[in-house]
Parts: structure tokens; C-alpha cells; sequence
């Protein structure tokens, strides 16, 4: 049987649109509704909540504690994800 890691998937349904799926149309995140926009405190507020909507719905092997915006460069969003183990994960989408 193929198990897939836990950063793996956690990283499959935050880059995957919403709706992209025809399968799966609620798999994913709504973080492409961040493109465009400002980084501002409503920026990182939406961003904290997106990623927690999609993993608690998607990744149930984890828990966040935290979301840290790192970088936003061209158009690239990274941010790392803190687990209720400590553990971080790192996110490019």
C-alpha cells in the first residue's frame, strides 16, 4: 500500500485550486484567491485561514499551530507551517 507523507500532502492541497479537481470539485485551498493582492494584515489573516480550512478538512494526521509568512517574490507565496508536534513545514505555492 502507498502511503503519502504528511508534508506531501499537506503540500498537494494547498497548491491545488479549488473547483480544479473534476473528481474532488471541494479538494484544495483557496489560497489562488490570494493572488494580486497586497500584503497587508487582512492578507496574512486570509492566508492563516485558508490554510487551516483546507488541512483540517483534508489532513486529518495533523494539527497547525501556526502559520508564518516568509516571502512573497514574483508572484511566489512561502510561509512555513507550524504542527502542534513542533514539526515545520516548509510551503511554496
Amino acid at each position: 500500500m502507498y502511503y503519502v507523507s504528511i508534508q506531501e500532502s499537506i503540500k498537494d492541497i494547498l497548491i491545488t485550486p479549488l473547483g480544479s479537481r473534476v473528481m474532488l470539485p471541494e479538494y484544495g485551498s483557496r489560497l489562488f484567491e490570494l493572488i494580486d493582492r497586497r500584503v497587508d494584515d487582512e492578507f496574512r489573516a486570509d492566508l492563516t485561514t485558508y490554510v487551516f480550512e483546507a488541512i483540517e478538512k483534508w489532513e486529518p494526521r495533523v494539527k497547525i499551530s501556526e502559520v508564518r509568512l516568509k516571502s512573497l517574490i514574483n508572484g511566489k507565496l512561502n510561509f512555513s507551517l507550524v504542527l502542534d508536534n513542533n514539526e515545520v513545514v516548509e510551503v511554496a505555492a
